[in-house]
């Protein structure tokens, strides 16, 4: 059983801090009639980086390159009343899901980052009102507007394997595509690349950026097919194409990725164009290889699909999920325990074998363990958006998504099994107790 509690908070127009009452706060993650009860098709889940264990923010520089996304690590346990377990082995009792007054305004969540159950970070950085960044420390129930980031599209939150918070987009003031957060104090924000004035090399608008543990920092650009590359202990370097090819040919192709993201030192991603077969970007094999990606084709050549996000719980270990072009239903591939660089042994996942059959697409997916949630939107988007989760590690799946929820474009899941959930519109929804 989920208990859902359909309260909907909207945000002043002129406030610069977003507040609930106590009192409605205190409602909002507990009141629920038990009369109100109804059955779903639900669990729950959630999400780190391929270091499963661990203090929140912190890596096991033994598997992997990048911060864990989680708090500990460890996979959530779930019964059929939507309770979960807590870190000590308790139960936190039953969740439910509640409608809270997202800060982007009417602006796609881009970014969505947590350092624990409170302390957590949201940037804009689509639309008309796409900038800024906020801060909660309530879990998501009220969010601090950063005076200082007004100007600023965020794109990508995450916090690195040095404990350093990065952001990338574009800081529409000084011109940076890549910044470090400063948060002592009122946060600001440190430039750590600016662009050449090359138009066929410079990133001036970031999408992701991914650190290795040992310092390697790679930039892919939101509009283009460069990538701005950092080795340990140098400086950014503007490279034509991410491709393997480049190692032996100035001249090499390049395409376009959605997602980068760091294991054991080591880069990997997703994208494709929604009218290619969806693709995998694995680190190259090559000697001399840095940042230089070897691809795999998951889709036959007649098919188009789109992926948006991956997990790597090891090099043999991944899962990839997007869009399919073609079909129009969520694209999901997982590897488990077999070479990634051959296509074969990629596994298609099809919501259909776990009785979902929307047509849709999956936007952002967080894991935890053998926990996975995923997020996305549905086709048309006037059908809303949904919330899927898989307890064994992303190969069966339930619907757990909260009622008259609009497309969703991001997910935060935590060990207690709650999560925060951002929308396309600017709406957010918390599951909690």
């Amino acid at each position: 059983m989920i208990r859902r509690a359909g309260l909907g908070l909207f945000r002043g127009e002129t406030m610069k801090r977003l507040t609930i009452a106590p009192l409605a706060a205190l409602f909002l993650l507990t009141a629920c009639d038990p009369a109100e009860e109804e059955e779903t098709t639900a669990s729950s889940g959630g999400s780190t980086s391929s270091a499963e264990t661990g203090d929140p923010g912190t890596t096991d520089p033994a598997t992997t390159g990048e911060t864990t996304e989680g708090t500990t690590g460890e996979t959530s346990d779930s019964d059929d009343t939507g309770s979960s377990s807590d870190e000590t082995g308790g139960t936190v009792g039953p969740l439910s899901w509640s409608e809270l007054a997202g800060p982007c305004g009417g602006s796609e969540t881009n970014a969505l980052w947590f350092d624990d159950r409170d302390t957590g970070f949201v940037g804009c950085g689509e639309n008309a009102s796409g900038e800024g960044l906020f801060t909660t420390t309530d879990g998501g129930v009220t969010f601090e507007d950063n005076i200082r980031f007004n100007e600023v599209r965020i794109m990508d939150i995450r916090r690195g394997p040095d404990g350093v918070l990065y952001g990338a987009g574009i800081h529409q003031l000084d011109g940076y595509p890549v910044w470090s957060f400063d948060e002592g104090g009122m946060i600001n924000a440190t430039g750590l690349y600016t662009p050449s004035n090359n138009a066929f090399l410079a990133v001036n608008q970031a999408e992701n950026a991914a650190i290795t543990e040992d310092g390697q920092m790679l930039v892919d650009s939101l509009t283009g097919t460069t990538a701005a590359y950092r080795p340990a202990g140098g400086e950014f370097e503007e490279v034509p194409s991410l491709s393997e090819e480049l190692l032996s040919d100035p001249d090499a192709g390049s395409f376009q990725v959605r997602r980068i993201k760091a294991h054991d030192n080591r880069f990997y991603a997703v994208g494709s164009l929604i009218n290619d077969p969806a693709r995998v970007h694995l680190p190259s094999q090559l000697d001399g290889a840095t940042f230089h990606f070897h691809t795999v084709e998951l889709q036959p050549e007649t098919r188009d699909g789109e992926l948006l996000d991956m997990h790597i719980w090891d090099d043999q270990h991944i899962i990839v999920a997007g869009h399919d072009q073609s079909e129009r239903f969520p694209l999901i591939y997982l590897v488990d325990g077999a070479d990634p660089y051959d296509g074969a042994n990629w596994e298609k996942i099809e919501l259909f074998d776990s009785g979902l059959d929307y047509q849709a697409g999956v936007n952002d997916i967080h894991v935890i363990g053998d926990t996975v949630v995923m997020v996305g939107e549905k086709i048309p988007t006037a059908e809303g958006g949904f919330v899927v989760i898989s307890e064994d590690g992303g190969r069966t799946f339930e619907d757990i998504t909260p009622e008259g929820a609009n497309a969703l474009s991001a997910v935060w899941m935590f060990d207690s099994g709650e999560m925060v959930v951002g929308g396309g519109g600017g709406e957010m929804w918390v599951y909690g107790e």
